[in-house]
């Protein structure tokens, strides 16, 4: 059976629009199978990418229940930590946008924030997690649609908003 995590990823996948190209990263093995003394596990900067013809969009996607994610569920180990830092250094480019995206299942909620927001965020609390709230303060809410057994995110609202900024 897949994990929350994998259902979520293959909804959001789902919910691209057509006229933006989507790519998923692949996933190494030490994802699945966490061994120690594996020479060479490639690291990805983000899940999955997004291009609407104007901006390209990094997404690391998450998907947890309660009110607040812990932060070891985004940066818990070193090459996680390493890619919030070429995640960083990605979004100092021109029409380079990299976003954490949440879906906090157990409410229904999608949020897309911002890897400068998630770094400022970093800096000044000492918090092992983030509240909702700051996600309800500072980041972009994605619609979401449930369905029968999934949901359906409208993906195609949020670019088109973030296109405007």
């Amino acid at each position: 059976m897949a994990s929350s995590g994998k259902i979520f990823e293959n909804n959001w996948r789902k919910s691209v629009p057509n006229n933006v190209f989507f790519y998923r990263f692949r996933d190494s093995s030490s994802g699945w199978n966490p061994i120690e003394e594996l020479r060479f596990t490639p690291s990805n900067i983000a899940d999955c990418l997004l291009f609407d013809s104007n901006k390209l969009y990094l997404c690391e996607l998450k998907s947890h229940i309660g009110k607040s994610i812990p932060l070891n569920c985004i940066i818990g180990n070193k090459t996680k930590k390493k890619q919030v830092d070429d995640l960083l250094n990605a979004s100092n480019f021109k029409n380079i946008k990299c976003h954490i995206i949440v879906f906090f299942s157990d409410i229904e909620k999608c949020y897309a924030l911002d890897i400068k927001d998630f770094f400022f965020f970093m800096q000044d609390n000492d918090r092992k997690s983030i509240p909702i709230s700051y996600f309800e303060s500072i980041a972009d809410e994605i619609e979401v649609l449930k369905l029968r057994t999934n949901y359906k995110y409208n993906i195609d609202k949020w670019l088109k908003e973030k296109s405007n900024n």
